[in-house]
């Protein structure tokens, strides 16, 4: 300490004094440099993360009644109960991005496709989110899957979303109490069908006959949704809409992309990363949350398959788990038809243009065939098929391109058959979990039903 106090007194010659300020507005500037670093680190976050919510404004609500009627094929005509909430100015969003951002691609294996960093919540163009019930008896259902899945994903992009369903007659007090839940996404009710007589009698004679055969009656006069055609007609009713009607339907005709997720289906967390972004940069067509669930084994389905689609089978379907794809083998001979296991049909996100093609549109109807109301083909062999048969490298697991949602469904997250949730009941784990999960939607949303 003295010899440098000592050395403090002593007159410097310039020379030296001009190299040692020089030295300290060197290192002065490395310093602030790195300080510099250290807050944008911080403030630019990751590229996942550099997108803000977007703002809003007051908005007003306006409920708009509608009626479309449209002749296409079997007549299929519309009601449509539209309730919209509209900002009164444009929300603008916020956004952070890094001065620099690298877009290469990662190669997880050899021949992966290369998939781009994806920014997380973006808000897209032309994605639906859809869902169906039958009618108010199922309210409770749908009110309960779209409430969590606002707060778990949609109340990031505020995605339309469209119910269908058989029965308009849901009371206006419930769908007031969904659109407040989920405000400012925009809703709309639509009737998928002209009424059961109307469908019967829009029939084609050879569709109506074998129909009428398979009801075991002559005349459908007193036949209902809820006949038994050998199985029940409400359920052989969804399966149809969803395996062939609802690609052409009018009410999704302005999107391109859609994001499926059943009635009984609930986000029991909050998603920390965007799929549908994730699928549209990727340029999938589309993305499961589980594959295989059941397969089309019996004989007959599979020739009509054969048929339907060009004569080609697709065997040896399965995922390629370096990939993250389905992959299969194809062959255009009847005597090498296979058993196709099939993509879980309670969630997915598909690309709608994909299923509007001639060749896959088509071959969907030749499946169905003469037959109304048969549930052959089922939604879950419809979504399957074209996807193997013409894009199996776009067809891609959530699971394994890092997207671990929990969606809760019969009884199991993520139709994974060794993730059984505990305690059984989405409602009992609610009560025990939902504070700490997902304490926004815990707040939010009213939890009712257990499944």
């Amino acid at each position: 300490m003295r010899l440098l106090e000592n050395r403090a007194n002593v007159a410097w010659p310039i020379k030296p004094v001009a190299l040692m300020f020089g030295v300290i507005f060197a290192f002065s500037a490395i310093f602030n440099a790195s300080l510099t670093t250290i807050y944008n680190s911080q403030r630019w976050m990751t590229f996942d993360d550099n997108l803000l919510l977007p703002t809003s404004s007051d908005r007003s609500t306006t409920a708009v009644i509608t009626e479309k009627a449209q002749s296409a094929g079997d007549e299929i005509a519309n009601k449509t109960i539209s309730h919209s909430s509209e900002a009164s100015t444009t929300p603008e969003e916020t956004r952070i991005a890094p001065t620099e951002i690298k877009a290469e691609a990662e190669e997880i294996a050899e021949g992966k496709d290369a998939n781009k960093e994806i920014p997380n919540f973006k808000r897209y163009d032309k994605v639906v989110i859809v869902t169906k019930i039958h009618g108010p008896h199922q309210w409770d259902l749908v009110e309960q899957s779209m409430c969590l899945l606002h707060f778990a994903y949609n109340h990031k992009v505020l995605y339309d979303i469209v119910i269908f369903t058989a029965d308009m007659n849901i009371p206006k007090e419930k769908i007031e109490s969904l659109e407040k839940s989920i405000a400012p996404a925009k809703i709309s009710i639509v009737m998928d069908n002209i009424g059961f007589q109307e469908e019967i009698a829009a029939l084609s004679p050879a569709k109506r006959e074998i129909f009428l055969e398979r009801c075991k009656v002559t005349n459908p006069v007193n036949l209902t949704w809820w006949s038994n055609c050998p199985t029940r007609v409400a359920y052989n009713w969804q399966a149809e809409f969803r395996s062939v009607r609802i690609w052409e339907h009018p009410a999704l005709e302005e999107y391109k992309y859609m994001l499926w997720l059943d009635s009984d289906g609930f986000p029991s967390r909050p998603w920390e990363k965007d799929p549908v972004a994730y699928f549209i940069e990727n340029k999938g067509v589309i993305m499961f949350d589980n594959f295989p669930q059941g397969q089309a084994k019996e004989g007959h389905i599979l020739k009509q398959i054969f048929k339907s689609f060009n004569d080609t089978t697709a065997c040896n379907v399965k995922l390629n788990k370096t990939k993250g794809h389905l992959q299969r083998t194809l062959f255009h001979d009847e005597k090498k038809i296979c058993n196709v296991p099939l993509i879980h049909g309670f969630m997915h996100i598909t690309d709608l243009d994909f299923y509007r093609q001639p060749k896959v549109i088509n071959g969907l109807k030749k499946l169905l065939g003469n037959c109304f109301l048969c549930r052959s083909p089922d939604d879950q062999l419809a979504v399957t098929i074209p996807a193997v048969i013409y894009a199996p490298e776009k067809s891609l697991d959530m699971r394994l391109h890092g997207f671990d949602l929990k969606v809760y469904h019969n009884m199991h997250f993520d139709g994974k058959g060794n993730e059984k949730s505990k305690p059984p009941g989405f409602a009992r784990r609610w009560a025990e979990f939902a504070s700490k999960d997902f304490p926004s939607a815990a707040n939010g949303c009213k939890v009712t039903q257990a499944t």
